[in-house]
């Protein structure tokens, strides 16, 4: 691998771990557009 293939997976890993982070923990899990967590299942 050269310098260049390093830049661009430290890039997409970086990437992959705020999307990661934001959607799980930052949230603690709650639905998309759910200000107050509930979740309605059918």
């Amino acid at each position: 691998m050269g310098i260049s293939d390093m830049i661009i997976a430290t890039v997409i890993l970086a990437g992959a771990s705020y999307l990661l982070y934001h959607s799980l923990w930052k949230k603690k899990g709650h639905c998309h557009g759910s200000c107050d967590g509930s979740c309605h299942k059918k």
